[in-house]
């Protein structure tokens, strides 16, 4: 004999439940804006280095005083001439290379007389032989951090430039040497390639 609800609840407690409405599709990752990088490590930024931080070494020993650096250079002579049957214009070939002398400028201390010792030791080549050294300029950031230098092989002083004086003038006194040199080269230091890299924090 069937059985009849005695109540709401109980015809509501037979009546079939509804499906469950479906899933809402899940939602594509969007991509991080930041790359991720291996642990304990940095994306370094690239901005160029800067020019006021800086120190010479001549020979491995470092020279502080020096204000000012400048005429690192190479350039070559271009040999150009008319290729036979061909007058409409000259053929450019890469002839030889040369150097620019390198000026340094510091202060002038009166009781420090180091670069006309120099000068005076070229003077007197013909009684010992020119010496020649190994000149670094380095160039450092603005942590104090090496980040590359240019090594000049084969320099020797060939110009002195005294400071020039002046009654009605209060400036500061500056003299220049120009050193000629056979050829340089340029190392990068490790801090400069590891921020470039972006793996500075891994550099000690």
């Amino acid at each position: 004999m069937p059985k009849f609800p005695s109540s709401i609840q109980d015809l509501a407690g037979m009546m079939p439940k509804p499906p469950s409405p479906p899933k809402p599709p899940a939602k594509p990752k969007t991509p991080s804006a930041v790359p991720k990088t291996p642990a304990g490590t940095m994306i370094g930024r690239t901005d160029p280095d800067v020019t006021f931080t800086f120190f010479v070494e001549v020979d491995g020993i470092r020279c502080v005083k020096f204000t000012e650096a400048r005429g690192l250079e190479w350039k070559s002579e271009t040999v150009s001439f008319y290729e036979g049957g061909n007058p409409s214009y000259k053929v450019n070939l890469v002839g030889p290379g040369s150097f620019t002398p390198l000026t340094l400028k510091k202060g002038f201390f009166a009781a420090d007389s180091e670069f006309f010792k120099w000068f005076q030791a070229i003077m007197n080549a013909g009684r010992s032989p020119v010496k020649r050294v190994t000149v670094s300029i380095v160039v450092l950031n603005r942590a104090g951090e090496e980040v590359g230098r240019y090594n000049l092989y084969g320099a020797y002083m060939s110009k002195y430039t005294g400071p020039g004086f002046s009654a009605t003038e209060n400036a500061i006194a500056f003299e220049e040497i120009e050193i000629t040199y056979d050829y340089f080269e340029y190392a990068p230091g490790k801090t400069a390639g590891a921020v470039q890299s972006g793996m500075a924090a891994n550099q000690k």
